[in-house]
């Protein structure tokens, strides 16, 4: 994946938050790590995609829902909505994180990171300033997908008849639980980051895990008759933060709350920060 990000570029954004004293204000490191970020034409990609993706496949599943002859999903209740309506948690979340893992490696990538480290020595305000910007950019993420998604999901609903539940039972909370999941993933995108810093490595090494090694051993704890396992994965933790999503229910994993849920996510979060943070100021730059 490339960010398309020049050195010149980089390197002129750090400079410009750079004081009279060699550090940085907060704000001026806010602003040059956003710079960074948006100087970039993967941010709009990443989001684009994000969005479109998450409507399109909230579209179809209710579209099946409604229509197809043996569909076991009537969408009846506020319950089975919200199934429909956490689809970009349940499928998307690679975006918000794949934005943070790009967010720290595109400077290793581009190697303007020594620019950064002479402008702001203390490495811990770089790193601080990057997880800010990464939880920004991931709300933004977060909003728009959901949202798409529960626009698409409500006006088929409601084109059929049947009540969107917007404002009923758990459907305000997995919305507002989606949003928030979707906005941990940007912060622990930077964490991988900083812990592999190869942007390639990093970046094939999420899709394979979000994508393939993690439903996998969701599907195989269901199958050996213990699914509660797979809510102890980071993507089943967010499902379950979420309020619960199609994979949720397709594990047989229900049942848990939506806080514990919430607090293994931070977990993970604290934990993959905690370790991209000894990496990122203590590793030399090569």
């Amino acid at each position: 994946m490339s960010t398309g990000t020049s050195t010149t570029t980089a390197t002129t954004a750090t400079r410009a938050a750079a004081g009279v004293d060699g550090g940085t204000s907060t704000g001026a490191l806010l602003t040059s790590e956003l710079r960074k970020l948006t100087t970039t034409k993967l941010w709009w990609i990443l989001l684009l995609a994000m969005v479109v993706g998450s409507a399109g496949l909230t579209a179809f599943t209710v579209f099946a829902g409604l229509h197809a002859p043996k569909s076991p999903l009537g969408f009846d209740s506020a319950a089975e909505v919200v199934s429909a309506y956490n689809l970009a948690v349940a499928i998307a979340y690679v975006f918000p994180l794949a934005l943070g893992v790009v967010s720290v490696t595109q400077e290793y990538n581009s190697r303007t990171i020594a620019a950064t480290f002479l402008a702001e020595p203390r490495r811990t305000r770089v790193y601080g300033a990057k997880v800010l910007v990464g939880l920004g950019a991931a709300f933004v993420y977060g909003t728009l997908s959901v949202g798409a998604g529960t626009l698409a999901a409500a006006a088929l609903l409601s084109g059929d008849g049947k009540d969107p539940y917007l404002t009923e039972g758990p459907v305000p909370g997995a919305l507002l639980g989606s949003v928030a999941v979707l906005t941990l993933w940007g912060a622990i995108g930077v964490g991988v980051g900083a812990l592999v810093r190869n942007q390639t490595a990093a970046v094939v090494g999420i899709l394979l895990v979000t994508q393939f090694l993690e439903p996998t051993l969701r599907v195989l704890a269901s199958a050996a008759g213990h699914p509660g396992l797979g809510n102890a994965l980071p993507g089943g933790a967010g499902d379950i933060a979420a309020g619960g999503t199609i994979m949720t229910a397709a594990a047989g994993a229900e049942g848990v709350s939506q806080g514990l849920g919430f607090l293994v996510l931070v977990l993970y979060a604290a934990g993959v920060g905690a370790l991209g943070w000894l990496r990122f100021t203590r590793h030399e730059v090569s």
